[in-house]
């Protein structure tokens, strides 16, 4: 009986059902006003737009509902909506609004919302068939919309980021081009004659080399002194020039 009694006083501490199991009445009873869960959804995105539009963000998104709660009631009075957005909108997961729910201005229950927001952007994708390590000409690629999310900082949107540089990797037709795939083009082939720079005590001394490997500018080669035929290290300057190091 002590068993039974301690369960029924656990029940009744567990939100409205407490009230209404310390005065016998039910929820519906004590909260008789159903709120209007359309509503609340309403002003929930309408805070996420104005969120967005504050940003200054001007990309096309979309606001997809992911967990709403099931019912709520209320107490007799005027219901109002407080929304926030304590960790932010996010492209990836869920972004959640929190609805501080209102009674004739008295607070009554913090609601959790739930929506997918889905982000668009115009970003570079293959128009053709690319080969590792080909400069890129604007034919290369084409601008179309996709969904873009937690990968936004990855994507290239602009033209001049682009032409010129090189992937480095093969990409097929529609394939999206990434940031992080492009390079700057070597300046220095290998077996390319180059003058070697060395400065000693504040002199510096210019001899005939060859690239024994190709780079970018400020790359570590390995080189060749054409004359005495010895390999050294050194820092690509130009095109033609290697500061030993």
């Amino acid at each position: 009986m002590r068993r039974l009694c301690v369960f029924f006083a656990a029940v009744c501490l567990w939100g409205a059902a407490s009230v209404a199991c310390a005065y016998g009445k039910t929820a519906a009873d004590l909260y008789p006003q159903e709120i209007s869960l359309d509503e609340m959804q309403r002003q929930a995105i309408a805070f996420i737009d104005e969120t967005m539009q504050k940003s200054g963000d001007t990309r096309r998104y979309t606001v997809e509902k992911a967990s709403m709660p099931r019912i709520l009631r209320a107490p007799e009075g005027e219901v109002r909506f407080v929304p926030s957005l304590p960790y932010g909108v996010r492209f990836w997961g869920n972004t959640a609004v929190y609805m501080d729910v209102l009674v004739d201005g008295a607070p009554f229950r913090t609601v959790k919302c739930q929506f997918k927001v889905h982000v668009f952007d115009h970003v570079a994708v293959a128009a053709r068939p690319i080969m590792a390590g080909q400069p890129l000409t604007q034919s290369d690629f084409r601008f179309e919309e996709q969904e873009v999310g937690a990968r936004a900082q990855n994507y290239l949107t602009k033209t001049d980021e682009i032409v010129g540089k090189v992937l480095s990797r093969s990409l097929s037709v529609g394939a999206p081009l990434w940031r992080t795939m492009l390079k700057t083009p070597n300046i220095l082939k290998a077996g390319a004659p180059v003058t070697l720079v060395s400065r000693v005590n504040g002199v510096e001394v210019k001899i005939d080399g060859v690239a024994l490997e190709a780079g970018h500018a400020g790359d570590i080669i390995r080189v060749k002194n054409t004359t005495s035929r010895k390999v050294l290290r050194g820092r690509i300057v130009d095109e033609s020039t290697v500061e030993i190091v």
